[in-house]
């Protein structure tokens, strides 16, 4: 039984070199600067926070116009639901700093893609209850609005980061039009 040529005694014959290959030039990627890393996570944040906004307001819209009409005690109870949680996306999505606290305490469950993943198709299933068109749309609207916010929470790690410093930005922003916003009424009551 032959052996494996590579288990000869190789002395007597010496390897071929092996042959050159170009290697393309890689850019380096700078983990420690997010938006260089992900140069377009801060417009696909601005997409999923719109989308939140639009479906949690489309929601809200269609539960209470369910409540207009006189419903059942089922139907009375899930809209209150809807509109409730409805209401917790929006305050989520305004990244006012109070009101972000109080979430992410409280309602932790959103800042995991699994759990939000499962509070949009609950909202999605009170959608689809309601057995109207606009149930209907709306539904389709969340579960579409539910697969995007896991897609951006699972293929964007840094996106708690960004959202981070996007949120400080616009309390800066806030806090700098309240401050001018006192100092002209602190000046025109000096002025009375």
């Amino acid at each position: 039984m032959d052996s494996p040529a590579w288990l000869q005694d190789s002395s007597a014959t010496t390897p071929a070199p092996a042959p050159q290959v170009a290697v393309a030039p890689v850019a380096p990627v700078n983990i420690g600067d997010d938006e260089q890393a992900e140069p377009d996570l801060p417009g696909v944040i601005l997409t999923m926070r719109l989308a939140n906004m639009g479906v949690a307001a489309a929601m809200i819209a269609i539960s209470v116009i369910g409540l207009i009409g006189f419903p059942g005690a089922s139907t009375f109870v899930l809209s209150l639901y809807a509109i409730v949680g409805s209401t917790l996306i929006c305050c989520l999505e305004t990244q006012l700093k109070f009101v972000r606290v109080m979430i992410a305490v409280n309602f932790g469950f959103l800042f995991s893609s699994i759990w939000r993943f499962l509070f949009y198709l609950l909202l999605a299933s009170i959608a689809f209850s309601y057995e109207k068109l606009r149930g209907q749309v709306v539904g389709a609207a969340f579960v579409a609005v539910a697969f995007y916010n896991t897609y951006v929470l699972c293929r964007y790690p840094s996106y708690r980061k960004i959202r981070e410093k996007i949120a400080e930005e616009e309390d800066r922003r806030i806090e700098a039009r309240i401050s001018k916003e006192v100092k002209k009424q602190m000046a025109s009551q000096v002025m009375k």
